[in-house]
C-alpha cells in the first residue's frame, strides 16, 4: 500500500509544478508580447518624427508637381522623388534600439495638409498610427501668439503677459503673474495659476504642441561673408575715403556727446557689440552676423528708420560661449528703439534677432535692472529667455524657455510689424490616432 501511496504523491507534485510551469510560462510570453507591443509603438512614433523633422528640413525644395517626396538613395541619403503607383510617396524605413519602422507619407492636398503612416515592429509584434499635419510658414508662428517657448513658461512676481502665450510645456503663472491672452500648453502637460496668478476674463486655456523650425532653416547662406559687420569695424583712417570702406558708418556717440570717435563698441575677434555707459549706437544696414550685443548703464540701440535690420547670432560653440552665457545682456536703463515702428503713423518695421542657439550648450538672452522698452521680434528656440525687473519688450518672443519676474512686461506688436522671417513652410502636427485595422491599400486605410 505505501507504493501506490507514494506514486500518487509523486503524481499529484507533479502535476502542480506543471500548473506553476505552465503559469509562469504564460506570464513570460504575455511579459514579452507587452514588452514587443510598447517598442512597436514607440518605434512607429520615432518614425513619425523623423518624418516631421525631413519634412520641415527639406520643405523648401519640394514641388508638388515635379518632386512631392522624399526617399533614400542607395547610401541612405535623403533625395527628392516622385510617387509610388498608389500615389503615396515611397516607404522610408529605419531602426531605434531593438525595433524597426517604416513609413510613408501622402503628398500636399490642396488645403495643405497630409497624412504620415508609421509601422513600427518589435519582435513578433507591429503597430500602425496616422498622423496629418497641415502646412504654414514661420511667419505664422506669431500670428496667434505673442510669448512662445519650446519648453516651460513661467510668468510670476507681478510680471505681465498682454498676448497670447503657448509651449509644449507647461505654463507656470503665480505669485501674482498675470496673461492677457489666450494660453496653450504642451500636449499632455499643464497650465498652473497659483498664489494669486491670473488670466484675464474672456481667454481660452487649450492643450497643442507647436513645431518651431530652426534659425537655420532661414537665416541667409552666405552670411558669415554677406553681412553689415563692416559698419561696425574701427577706421584706420578718418579722413575721406574712409578705410577700410564703410568703417564706423553704424554712429556710435559716446557719454562726451561726440559722434563716430577712435571708440568702437565691436570687437571683430570675438563679434560681440558691447556698449560704453551713457552710449548711443545707431545700426544703419541690413543683416548682422554677431556672437553677443551687451548694453550696459543707460546705452541704447537705435535702429534706424529706414533700415530693415536684422541681427543673426552665431552658435555658442562658434562663439567659444559655455554654459550660462549670455549671448544678448540688455541692463540697468538700457533700451531698444526702432524708429521706424510707429503704428499710429502706420509704419511697422520692427528689426529681428535671430539666435541659432545650441541643443548642447545653455545660453541665455536677459533684460535685467529697469531694462527699457525694447521693440523688436526675437527667434531663439534654442535659447532661454528672461526678462526681469521692470523690463518692458514690444514685439514677440520665441525662446526655448521664458521667464517673466519681477514687473516685467510683454505687449503685442501690431501684425504689419511681425516679419515673415523669410517664408520658410513648416509643418505641424494636427491630428495623431493608431490604426487598428488590417493593413490595406490606401495606407491610412482602417486608421
Amino acid at each position: 500500500m505505501a507504493l501506490p501511496t507514494a506514486i500518487f504523491a509523486m503524481v499529484a507534485s507533479l502535476g502542480f509544478a506543471s500548473v506553476a510551469v505552465v503559469s509562469s510560462v504564460d506570464t513570460q510570453r504575455g511579459s514579452a508580447r507587452d514588452h514587443d507591443s510598447k517598442s512597436a509603438i514607440a518605434a512607429a512614433d520615432a518614425g513619425e518624427s523623423v518624418a516631421l523633422l525631413r519634412l520641415n528640413r527639406y520643405a523648401a525644395a519640394l514641388s508638388p508637381s515635379t518632386s512631392p517626396c522624399l526617399q533614400l538613395d542607395g547610401s541612405g541619403q535623403i533625395q527628392l522623388s516622385g510617387t509610388s503607383a498608389d500615389g503615396w510617396c515611397p516607404a522610408i524605413a529605419g531602426a531605434v534600439g531593438d525595433a524597426s519602422y517604416s513609413y510613408r507619407v501622402s503628398p500636399v492636398v490642396g488645403d495643405g495638409t497630409l497624412t504620415v503612416v508609421s509601422t513600427g515592429a518589435s519582435g513578433s509584434v507591429s503597430r500602425r498610427i496616422a498622423t496629418t499635419f497641415n502646412t504654414g510658414t514661420v511667419g505664422r508662428i506669431f500670428g496667434r501668439e505673442g510669448l512662445i517657448g519650446v519648453d516651460d513658461v513661467f510668468i510670476d512676481e507681478n510680471a505681465d503677459a498682454r498676448v497670447g502665450v503657448g509651449t509644449n510645456g507647461d505654463i507656470h503663472v503665480f505669485n501674482n503673474g498675470n496673461v492677457c491672452g489666450n494660453v496653450r500648453h504642451g500636449v499632455g502637460r499643464d497650465a498652473t495659476f497659483e498664489n494669486n496668478g491670473t488670466q484675464c476674463s474672456g481667454y481660452s486655456v487649450t492643450e497643442g504642441n507647436v513645431t518651431l523650425p530652426p534659425v537655420s532653416s532661414f537665416i541667409p547662406t552666405d552670411i558669415a561673408t554677406n553681412n553689415y559687420n563692416y559698419q561696425l569695424v574701427k577706421c584706420t583712417s578718418t579722413a575721406d575715403p574712409r578705410e577700410p570702406t564703410g568703417c564706423q558708418e553704424d554712429s556710435y556717440v559716446t557719454s562726451n556727446g561726440r559722434g563716430p570717435t577712435s571708440t568702437v563698441p565691436w570687437d571683430p575677434s570675438t563679434r560681440a557689440i558691447t556698449t560704453a555707459n551713457n552710449a548711443t549706437l545707431t545700426l544703419t544696414g541690413g543683416d548682422y552676423f554677431i556672437c553677443s550685443l551687451s548694453l550696459n548703464n543707460n546705452s541704447h540701440l537705435i535702429i534706424a528708420e529706414t533700415a530693415p535690420v536684422r541681427i543673426f547670432f552665431d552658435t555658442p560653440e562658434n562663439c567659444r560661449l559655455e554654459d550660462g552665457d549670455k549671448q544678448i545682456d540688455i541692463q540697468n536703463n538700457s533700451d531698444i528703439k526702432a524708429t521706424g515702428y510707429q503704428p499710429d503713423d502706420d509704419r511697422f518695421n520692427l528689426p529681428g534677432f535671430y539666435l541659432l542657439g545650441s541643443t548642447r550648450i545653455e545660453t541665455y538672452a536677459s533684460w535685467s535692472n529697469n531694462a527699457g522698452n525694447a521693440e523688436m521680434v526675437l527667434y531663439a528656440p534654442n535659447t532661454n529667455i528672461e526678462l526681469k525687473n521692470n523690463g518692458v519688450f514690444t514685439g514677440a518672443i520665441a525662446g526655448k524657455t521664458i521667464h517673466l519676474d519681477n514687473n516685467a512686461i510683454v505687449e503685442g506688436a501690431a501684425p504689419e510689424a511681425l516679419p515673415d522671417l523669410g517664408g520658410a513652410t513648416i509643418f505641424a502636427r494636427q491630428s495623431y490616432v493608431e490604426c487598428v485595422g488590417a493593413f490595406a491599400s490606401p495606407p491610412d486605410a482602417n486608421c
